[in-house]
This record gives structure tokens, C-alpha cells and sequence, in this order.
């Protein structure tokens, strides 16, 4: 598949929410969905029954990705605003954990983020490969032929890719509301700075003991940024570090370094019982001011996240982008933690 983009930028979307743009310079037949496959909100359908509704949008996207979150926003609006003037939206969650494989777990979040239009599952990529994606999130563009017309990696440019639906749709011959794009790309703003994904398993991690890290005493630079460590007994598997020993006085935790208006992470609790994570920033407990939504507070005001399926989860919210550490310890063994996901002020409006 031809694309305007080059393999280094390619490399660097798919680990980062800034947007790539692939304009195409001929518009190849889409494949067709696989047969194989569950589906949720609708019965399987095949890209010549979806057709029928003329202009086609095919979305990648993860429910434990961040950047797939936040892109759901506009997905979402543009459901809304055109599902009755011609478009379909099809969703394709190809998963980045093996978790994700689960349909039950992935039917239960879909719900709880509010996602009606129909969506199957990519479990062995065999539709990401077809399309010859390359990341999460991104959105295809089929017109009425069947074509491939426009695609999108990555985050933003959600305004021109509405440009886009409206064309297709008008030259499909449906009528269009006249209203403004829903999501303008933020121009000249100043958004602040982020840190990159940190993933922690063997497979792209790169997590120290703590002892072998900077102390506490160190002060918090910039050459920082992005320092992961840990302490006590954990087991390190290919995606991820999991809790292997006991943690009364919790001992045993997580430590990095990251700036970001929000810090997310992905959790999982032991197998058959629900988890607790105790969060901290700075060596203090959250507030109510910092503490992401899903963070809760004991009678004692220990911040904390209980987790009774694996996911993704809300750990804090700052006013800046200053650097800050952040120490997570499980109560279990067998608790897990993935990685983690870092947002800046202009992203934070769109978090799940």
C-alpha cells in the first residue's frame, strides 16, 4: 500500500499521539472484513453488505491505548452527526495486550464507554495486516465504490478527516448537514510538554531496579524523563512486571519519572480477585485537586486504585507539565502493571 510517509516517522506514530497524515495517490479496493471474527453492536457483516450504506469508515483502535480513548471522542461525534446522511462507522479493536483478546472484556468496555456503532475483533491482526496499518488509533475512508480514498495515523486531524466524510458523502449523492467540523485542530496553542509511552514488560521495557536508578535524593531534570525503576519481587514477563511477592507496608513498588497534564497506566489485578494499587506523586498522597478519576482515598487519605478487571486506568491530573514521581505499589501478588500513558493539557479534553 502506498503511502506519503516515511518508515522512521511510521516507527514513530505507532509508539507517540503525534498525528501522520497519508494522503493516496491511487485508491486501491478495501478487503474485504474476515468471517472468523466476533462482533459486537451489530450481526457480521461484510464490507459489501456495509455498502449499502455508501461511505464507510473502518477505525483501529485498542481499549487499553490512550491515544485510541481519546480519538473515540470524535468517532463517537461523527456516529452522531452522520450515521443518518449516509456513513458507517466500523471499528476494528486489534488488541496490544493479550488480555485484550477476551470478548467478554472487551464487550464490557465498549458498553462502558459508550460505543454503539458495530465493532469487531482483530485478535490475530489479520485485518490490520490487510490494510497494512500501523498503529493505534487510525481511520480509513471507503466512498461508494468500495475505495480507499483517504487514511489517518494517529491523533489530530480530525478536521480534515471530517472534510473528507463530507466529500465522500456529497459525492454519494447524500445530503449533508451544514455545520462546522466538530473538532478544529488547535492551532498556535500552547499545549505544555508530555512524557512518552513507558512500557514495562521484557518485550519493549526498560526497567531498573531501583537500586541501580537515581536515589530519592536526586534532583528531578529533564534526563529524568522517562526513568522507570523498581524495588522487591516482581516477576518480568514479555508485557509486563508482575507483583511476586507478599506487600504488607507495600514495600515492594514502581517508581518513574514523567511530565503530563495526566498519567495513566495499565493495570491488572491477581487472577480471581480484585486489586488494589496505593498511588503517590512527589512522596505524598494524591488530592482531589491532582488525583486522576480513577483514584480513590481510604479514611486514612491513602490515594489508591481497585481494579477488578485488567484495563486502563486514570492515576492523575496536574494544572503543568512539570516533572513529577510517581510510585505505584500493589497490595497482591500477582498484580500487574503494563505501562503507562501520558497526556498534555490540549489531549486531557478528550480522556475517557
Amino acid at each position: 500500500m502506498m503511502r506519503l510517509k516515511t518508515a522512521l516517522l511510521a516507527a514513530t506514530l505507532l509508539l507517540s499521539p503525534i498525528p501522520g497524515r497519508a494522503g493516496r495517490t491511487y485508491t486501491p479496493i478495501a478487503p474485504e472484513f474476515p468471517l472468523d471474527t466476533v462482533w459486537f453492536n451489530a450481526k457480521p457483516l461484510t464490507l459489501k453488505q456495509a455498502r449499502l450504506r455508501r461511505v464507510v469508515v473502518i477505525a483501529f483502535f485498542s481499549t487499553a491505548n490512550l491515544n485510541s480513548m481519546r480519538a473515540l471522542a470524535a468517532l463517537k461525534a461523527w456516529n452522531e452527526r452522520y450515521e443518518l446522511n449516509g456513513l458507517l462507522i466500523i471499528g476494528v479493536h486489534a488488541p496490544e495486550f493479550d488480555f485484550q483478546k477476551d470478548p467478554l472484556l472487551v464487550r464490557a468496555e465498549l458498553k462502558r464507554l459508550g460505543v454503539r456503532f458495530p465493532v469487531f475483533l482483530d485478535n490475530n491482526r489479520t485485518y490490520w495486516q490487510a490494510l497494512g496499518n500501523e498503529g493505534w488509533p487510525s481511520v480509513f475512508l471507503v466512498d461508494y465504490k468500495t475505495h480507499l480514498i483517504f487514511d489517518h495515523l494517529g491523533e489530530g486531524g480530525y478536521s480534515d478527516f471530517e472534510g473528507e466524510i463530507r466529500d465522500a458523502l456529497n459525492t454519494a449523492g447524500f445530503t449533508v448537514p451544514k455545520v462546522p467540523a466538530l473538532y478544529p485542530d488547535p492551532r498556535n496553542m500552547d499545549c505544555g510538554a508530555m512524557t512518552a509511552d513507558l512500557s514495562l514488560g521484557l518485550r519493549r521495557g526498560r526497567t531498573l531496579p531501583l537500586a541501580k536508578a537515581p536515589g530519592p535524593q536526586a534532583m528531578l531534570t529533564s534526563a529524568r524523563d522517562g526513568e522507570t525503576a523498581y524495588s522487591g519481587q516482581w516477576d518480568m514477563n514479555p508485557e509486563d512486571l508482575r507483583l511476586a511477592q507478599k506487600n504488607p507496608g507495600r514495600p515492594a513498588l514502581l517508581r518513574l519519572i514523567y511530565r503530563g497534564s495526566h498519567a495513566f497506566a495499565v493495570l491488572s489485578p491477581p487472577a480471581a480477585t480484585a486489586g488494589v494499587f496505593f498511588v503517590r506523586q512527589d512522596k505524598m498522597w494524591l488530592h482531589p485537586d491532582n488525583a486522576g478519576k480513577d483514584i480513590q482515598f481510604d479514611d486514612d487519605g491513602r490515594s489508591y486504585v481497585t481494579t477488578r478487571e485488567p484495563g486502563l486506568f486514570n492515576l492523575t491530573q496536574n494544572p503543568d507539565d512539570a516533572l513529577h514521581e510517581l510510585t505505584i505499589s500493589p497490595d497482591l501478588p500477582g498484580a500487574a502493571v503494563y505501562n503507562f500513558s501520558f497526556s498534555d493539557r490540549c489531549l486531557s479534553k478528550d480522556l475517557p
